[in-house]
């Protein structure tokens, strides 16, 4: 009997990496206890993917993104999903369109039809604080200096902010975290290639590197390659015991492997870090 969709499914049937869609859960976007393993996922928490993925290309990074439907999450009744709302890529945003109106996922703010039809190009926000980056710098900015602009960059334009982190990692090679936040965006993007690069870069610069390590499994699990995955995990959990998504996507990939009960033993450890974190 059919019982829902595994993480991997959904990925192939929605275009986001099977990291993006766990991360979704965790940050109860979709209706699901992200502690329960096997996770499946229902119709409707495709649709919700789907809009996701929509909004992801339509130019909103995915941390923004999350940080903006998990406050629409929080405006919703507990009864009510994100699959019943009709959502669009706005001005950087997340707006939120019901009838006759429109509004802002994060802050409720109204947003303005004046051409009175449906078509989303005519849509103008109310007038707010603008949150533009400003022109690119001139040439002579420090290694840190880029990296600080990447980071602020990261909210509001991921290429941009890849570019940031590349001109700050030619100028300092060393820069560890810029090669983990670097790789971070890549992964997020789909680029599991150019991630994996990045988080191998940090490893080498740093072998006890616990985040380069689970950020190498995110990547292997994402591509399919579940051993090298339970490999860097628990890797990454010698290193560091309180890597409580590592537990989980352990969990998820014994689970699939048949391994009932090393599954149990990782989210178990899974909740109690996240009781200890609560």
């Amino acid at each position: 009997m059919w019982d829902g969709y595994s993480t991997r499914e959904a990925s192939e049937l929605v275009g986001l990496p099977e990291s993006a869609i766990r991360g979704c859960v965790r940050a109860g976007l979709i209706t699901q206890d992200h502690r329960r393993v096997p996770l499946k996922l229902s119709f409707r928490d495709l649709r919700v993917l789907r809009a996701v993925q929509s909004l992801v290309a339509g130019g909103i990074p995915m941390r923004r993104l999350r940080q903006q439907l998990s406050a629409l999450r929080r405006r919703l009744p507990a009864e009510r999903s994100l699959a019943e709302l009709t959502l669009a890529a706005h001005g950087g945003h997340v707006v939120v369109r019901e009838r006759d109106s429109a509004w802002r996922a994060d802050s409720g703010q109204m947003v303005l039809d004046f051409a009175g039809d449906d078509r989303w190009g005519q849509v103008h926000p109310i007038p707010l604080r603008r949150e533009a980056v400003g022109p690119e710098p001139a040439e002579g900015l420090s290694a840190g200096d880029w990296f600080e602009r990447a980071l602020h960059l990261e909210e509001v334009d991921t290429a941009a902010a890849i570019a940031a982190y590349e001109r700050a990692l030619r100028l300092r090679h060393d820069a560890g975290e810029a090669w983990i936040n670097l790789g971070r965006l890549h992964a997020e993007s789909g680029n599991t290639t150019e991630a994996g690069r990045c988080f191998r870069e940090a490893l080498a610069l740093d072998p006890g590197d616990a985040t380069a390590l689970y950020n190498l499994g995110v990547v292997a699990q994402d591509e399919g390659k579940d051993q090298d995955a339970i490999a860097f995990y628990r890797r990454a959990l010698a290193i560091d015991a309180s890597l409580a998504e590592a537990h989980y996507n352990l969990a998820t990939l014994f689970d699939r492997g048949g391994d009932t009960r090393a599954a149990i033993r990782h989210i178990n450890e899974y909740r109690k870090l996240t009781r200890q974190r609560g």
